[in-house]
């Protein structure tokens, strides 16, 4: 007897509005989740890039990047590739990049899990340039990733707070409503 596939591998997906209410459906399931580890550990759990990434597809009409496709996501219009790190500790955050982290753009997506909203910070930039922001005092972003390490790094520091940012785009998650903050409408 030969055994057929039963799922078909993707390389992108289109984050619909079909998708975007079975992921927000998702969110709630783990935030219930996270609320039951906090009480009982002095930590949660992480987001989950399956909740967290396709939010930001959705949020800025990307294409959320399946089996072998470089990156998070990849922006149909231009096929740059996205990084996406995500935080649901709204007050800090502590973002991780591979010794091999390759993109063109990084977002960093920031939940009040508190009040069930995204906020999406483009920070347009590249993993390049990216890499020459200090890691620590002694050493750069490429320098450790060069040592085959993963620089742990506060993209909220480095760059909401540094630099002053307000968020490109807001997500109320109970009402999958999003609202260009630069612009002042919602979709």
């Amino acid at each position: 007897m030969s055994k057929t596939k039963i799922y078909k591998k993707f390389s992108t997906i289109k984050i619909d509005d079909a998708r975007i209410n079975e992921t927000c459906n998702a969110y709630f399931k783990w935030k219930d989740l996270n609320t039951y580890i906090s009480n009982c550990s002095h930590r949660g759990i992480n987001m989950p890039d399956a909740i967290s990434e396709p939010m930001g597809c959705y949020c800025l009409d990307l294409l959320w990047n399946r089996g072998d496709e470089v990156g998070d996501a990849t922006n149909p219009r231009t096929g740059e590739k996205i990084e996406f790190k995500a935080t649901s500790r709204f007050d800090g955050d502590l973002s991780s990049f591979g010794p091999k982290c390759k993109f063109d753009d990084l977002v960093f997506l920031r939940f009040n899990i508190e009040e069930d909203v995204l906020f999406i910070y483009d920070l347009k930039i590249n993993s390049e340039d990216f890499g020459k922001y200090q890691a620590n005092k002694k050493e750069t972003i490429d320098d450790q990733k060069k040592q085959g390490r993963r620089p742990h790094i506060s993209l909220q520091s480095l760059f909401v707070d540094a630099k002053g940012l307000s968020p490109d785009k807001i997500f109320q998650i109970r009402s999958c409503t999003i609202v260009d903050f630069n612009k002042s409408t919602a979709k």
